[in-house]
């Protein structure tokens, strides 16, 4: 389905007669090469960054067409202002940024309700057994309980926590990402968590270990 819809939006956006090769280059140099115009760079963004974005944006919400129109304009907006946007050392946090304000702009007709908004976001997180399998070396049994602990935890922990763990975002882009007031609040929603799963289950597994700093 989400290939199905990054075809269907390539169709719109991008001009087949001016793709060009893939750049491979790092972040700072792709959006300054993007910045300056040059559509292969432009084609490597979207590329690289629609199936995460379109997971992302369902975490959110469940409301696909809601979540594919938001990133519609999440780069019809990239392609407008390409050369007046500021700069950026993480596309994906700069991304991810833009499209969690679009669906919350959908989602609420009132702008200074935003943050009672984000208190009530049900973000999903589906943790697969396969991954603390391979990543932490436990067993079944433990990987069911690490999922199951998950899921009671609160939406803001999960997703502070889905931040951190699986999209390697530092505590500064955790705290822009959820609106928070510093990094230190970012560091705490992450470490309460955490508290949480450990009273839950027993034990601290040792994939969430590597990423507290």
């Amino acid at each position: 389905m989400e290939n199905n819809l990054k075809k269907e939006f390539a169709a719109e956006v991008i001009c087949p007669e001016k793709e060009a090769k893939s750049i491979k280059t790092s972040d700072i140099q792709l959006w300054q090469a993007f910045k300056s115009g040059n559509n292969a760079a432009f084609l490597q963004i979207y590329e690289s960054h629609f199936d995460q974005l379109f997971s992302y944006g369902f975490r959110i919400c469940k409301d696909e067409d809601l979540v594919k129109d938001a990133i519609h304009d999440v780069f019809f907006e990239l392609r407008k202002n390409g050369k007046t946007i500021g700069e950026t050392d993480s596309i994906k946090f700069y991304l991810f940024k833009c499209l969690k304000r679009k669906i919350i702009k959908e989602l609420t007709s009132w702008y200074n309700k935003q943050e009672k908004l984000n208190e009530h976001i049900p973000f999903e997180i589906t943790f697969s057994h396969e991954h603390f399998l391979i990543n932490s070396q436990i067993d079944k049994e433990k990987s069911l309980k690490i999922s199951q602990a998950l899921s009671e935890l609160s939406p803001r922990k999960r997703e502070a926590i889905y931040y951190l763990y699986y999209e390697g975002m530092s505590y500064e882009q955790i705290k822009e990402l959820m609106d928070l007031s510093n990094a230190k609040s970012a560091r705490d929603l992450v470490y309460k968590g955490l508290r949480s799963l450990r009273e839950t289950i027993g034990f601290m597994p040792v994939f969430f270990l590597f990423g507290i700093q």
